[in-house]
């Protein structure tokens, strides 16, 4: 049985918030969830879609935007926040895509990511620091699509194939036995045709479609590491995605690719 920790974003809003200590700072769902969509309306993105994950009622919870004006025939730029109000994991942020065909959603390496501790500074922080991650979040998708077209380059045969399986398994240990199962039916019969049969991007596709219904508290974190594990296999050196508080008046160039049938 497949288990779902999809939840609603007035489920996320309502959970009980826990009261800030001398070494824990509380960051609110709903305050997150609103800067968020007010950041992205301010950067001049069009959003697409909101989801909501949640575990540990309510203490781990997680929040994915698309944004439907960053995207190319493929894929759109989605950010995605992680919270918690059990100590257990820092504030993350992180940019991504979402994968139209299948639904995959990938989460950008520690590069373009960033996190933050129940601690000290992080409420007056967060607001700065959210807004102007987002306005730069064009360029890291810019990056991906690099790296996405890069991957469809490079042909994976099955010693390659296990060699990267195995690897992911036991040494970056960002999968389980559960996903290399998922990930070989995969390989013998694809749920989706990514038009790039037997390549590196096919095959990172599939690890991605193991990991849908992976734990909250892991989601963000292995996503991160299934990327970076990609990307260096790939060859490919990511640039360091900066947070950038700009000069009064100045504005980030962000590159956007709109294609007409999304906008």
């Amino acid at each position: 049985m497949t288990t779902t920790y999809n939840t609603t974003k007035q489920s996320l809003i309502d959970t009980s918030v826990p009261s800030s200590t001398r070494t824990y700072k509380a960051i609110s769902n709903e305050q997150l969830i609103d800067l968020t969509l007010n950041s992205i309306i301010g950067a001049g993105f069009k959003l697409g879609t909101e989801k909501y994950s949640s575990a540990r009622d309510g203490q781990i919870s997680n929040g994915k935007f698309t944004i439907k004006s960053v995207a190319d025939s493929e894929m759109e730029l989605q950010i995605a926040f992680q919270n918690s109000y059990n100590k257990q994991i820092s504030l993350k942020y992180a940019i991504g895509a979402h994968v139209f065909i299948c639904g995959n959603g990938l989460v950008y390496g520690n590069m373009g990511a960033f996190k933050r501790k129940h601690q000290g500074d992080v409420q007056e922080f967060t607001p700065t620091a959210i807004t102007e991650y987002i306005k730069r979040a064009g360029d890291v998708f810019v990056q991906m699509q690099k790296e996405r077209d890069e991957m469809k380059k490079i042909q994976v045969n099955k010693r390659i194939q296990a060699e990267l399986i195995g690897r992911a398994l036991i040494e970056e240990e960002f999968i389980t036995s559960t996903q290399m199962n998922l990930i070989a039916k995969q390989l013998d019969t694809p749920d989706f045709n990514y038009d790039c049969q037997g390549s590196m991007w096919e095959l990172y596709q599939f690890f991605i479609q193991s990991m849908k219904d992976i734990h909250p508290t892991l989601r963000m974190e292995n996503h991160m590491k299934a990327h970076k594990f990609f990307v260096n296999e790939t060859g490919l050196i990511a640039p360091n995605i900066e947070i950038v508080v700009p000069i009064p008046g100045s504005h980030p160039q962000i590159e956007l690719f709109i294609p007409s049938e999304i906008v």
